[in-house]
C-alpha cells in the first residue's frame, strides 16, 4: 500500500528509499527523487509556498519537510491507494520524528555523498510500520477480498477511538466499535499490567453465532478484525440450563458445583475458576502449582461485562467466550448467564481462536 519511500536533502540528493519488499529498480529512486525536488523548488520559489500532497492518475505523492538542520529535507511517501491517507500522514510524521533523531549529527554536516550509515534505517521504518498497524494490511484486505472467513479489518485510535482505515466486506457498527472497543482494552490492560505484570497481546470474544472479533493493540493504534464462521454454535449453547432455569441454581449452587465436577478437563489447562457475576468464587481447582491466581479472578468479571456488553451491541447476539492473552498468561472467560467459568492456560497452549474454541466446545459438550 505504500509504494515509496524516499528521504531527500534541499539539494535533491537520495539520501534514504524504502519499498515493501525492497521491489525499487535501480536508478528509479534517483530520478523520481530529482523530479520531485524540481516540482517542490518550483512551489517554493515560484509559488511561494510548499507542496503537501500531488495527485497523479493513479498516485498521490505525500510531502513533508524538516528544515531546522543544516541538511534540509523532504520527506515523501506515495501510494495508489487514497483510503489510508491518515495513516499515511501519520507514519511519515513518525518516520520524520527517527530519522532525524537518529541522525541529528550527520545532518548537522554538509552532505559529503555518503549515505551509507542511513542504510541502517530500514529496522526503523519496520518497527513504525507495525506500530501503526500497516505491516498486517496488505495481507488482510487480500484475505478478505478472497471472501475467507476474515470479513473487515479496522484501524483505530487507541484513546479516543477515531476510526483511521477500514476495509471491510460486511456491515460494520462504527460507531459502537469507536465507543467500546478502547474501553474494553483499557481496562484488560490495567488488569493484566496490575494483577499479572504481563503486557497485553490481544484480546478475543465470540459470539454464539461464531462471530469473532480480536482486538491487537500495536504502540500507536489498535488493530481489530471481524471473522464470522459459517458454523453457528447458538442452539447447543443456548439449549444449557444455565440459561433458563438459572434461579435454580442461584438457589442451591451445590447443584452447579457438581455439574462442574464431573467434567474432564483438557490438560492444557492449568486452573478453573466457577464464579458468580459478583466475582465470589465457587468452585476452583489448580491443575499446575505454578498457576495459582484466585486473587485476579474477580476482577475479570469486569472483563466478562464489557465483552458482553459489546458482543450485543455490536453483533445483536449473545457472548459465547471471550479471551485475553498476555506475554505468558491465557484467561478465557465462558459466559453461563449468572455465572462465569474462568480458565487460565499458558499462551503456547491457547495462542489463536482454534485452541481456545476447542477447549470451549469441550466444556460445553459434556454440559449438554
Amino acid at each position: 500500500m505504500i509504494d515509496d519511500l524516499l528521504i531527500i536533502n534541499e539539494a535533491g540528493n537520495l539520501l534514504y528509499n524504502w519499498h515493501p519488499q525492497g521491489d525499487a529498480v535501480d536508478g528509479k529512486d534517483d530520478l523520481l527523487s530529482g523530479f520531485l525536488t524540481a516540482i517542490n523548488s518550483f512551489a517554493t520559489f515560484e509559488r511561494g509556498e510548499d507542496i503537501k500532497s500531488l495527485k497523479m492518475r493513479e498516485t498521490t505523492v505525500i510531502f513533508e519537510k524538516e528544515e531546522k538542520f543544516l541538511q534540509k529535507l523532504t520527506f515523501v511517501v506515495t501510494t495508489k491507494d487514497e483510503s489510508f491517507i491518515e495513516l499515511l500522514h501519520a507514519f511519515i510524521h513518525k518516520i520524520m520524528d527517527e530519522f532525524t533523531s537518529q541522525f541529528e549529527f550527520l545532518l548537522n554536516k554538509e552532505f559529503d555523498g555518503d549515505i551509507t550509515e542511513y542504510r541502517n534505517f530500514t529496522e526503523s521504518v519496520e518497527r513504525i510500520l507495525k506500530s501503526l498497524g500497516l505491516d498486517a494490511l496488505n495481507r488482510s484486505v487480500k484475505e478478505i477480498d478472497k471472501k475467507s472467513y476474515l470479513k473487515s479489518i479496522i484501524i483505530l485510535e487507541p484513546k479516543e477511538g477515531n476510526i483511521f482505515f477500514i476495509y471491510a466486506k460486511q456491515y460494520v457498527n462504527k460507531d459502537k466499535i469507536s465507543y467500546l472497543i478502547p474501553f474494553i482494552l483499557n481496562s484488560v490492560r490495567l488488569l493484566y499490567q496490575n494483577h499479572l505484570k504481563e503486557s497485553l497481546n490481544w484480546i478475543l470474544l465470540s459470539t454464539v453465532q461464531n462471530e469473532i472479533l480480536v482486538i491487537e493493540p500495536r504502540v500507536n493504534v489498535l488493530l481489530v478484525k471481524q471473522y464470522n464462521l459459517s458454523e453457528s454454535l447458538e442452539k447447543n449453547f443456548l439449549s444449557l440450563d444455565f440459561f433458563f432455569d438459572a434461579e435454580k441454581y442461584i438457589k442451591k449452587p451445590k447443584k452447579l458445583i457438581e455439574r462442574f465436577k464431573q467434567i474432564k478437563w483438557d490438560k492444557k489447562i492449568k486452573e478453573f475458576f466457577l464464579i458468580d457475576l459478583e466475582g465470589t468464587i465457587l468452585h476452583s481447582e489448580i491443575f499446575n502449582n505454578h498457576f495459582d491466581f484466585k486473587d485476579y479472578i474477580p476482577e475479570t468479571i469486569t472483563f466478562l461485562t464489557s465483552t458482553k456488553k459489546t458482543s450485543e451491541e455490536i453483533y445483536n447476539k449473545s457472548l459465547m467466550n471471550a479471551a485475553i492473552g498476555g506475554e505468558k498468561i491465557v484467561t478465557i472467560c465462558i459466559n453461563f448467564d449468572k455465572f462465569v467459568l474462568t480458565l487460565i492456560g499458558s499462551i503456547e497452549d491457547f495462542n489463536d481462536y482454534t485452541s481456545i474454541q476447542n477447549a470451549c466446545s469441550d466444556i460445553y459438550n459434556q454440559l449438554i
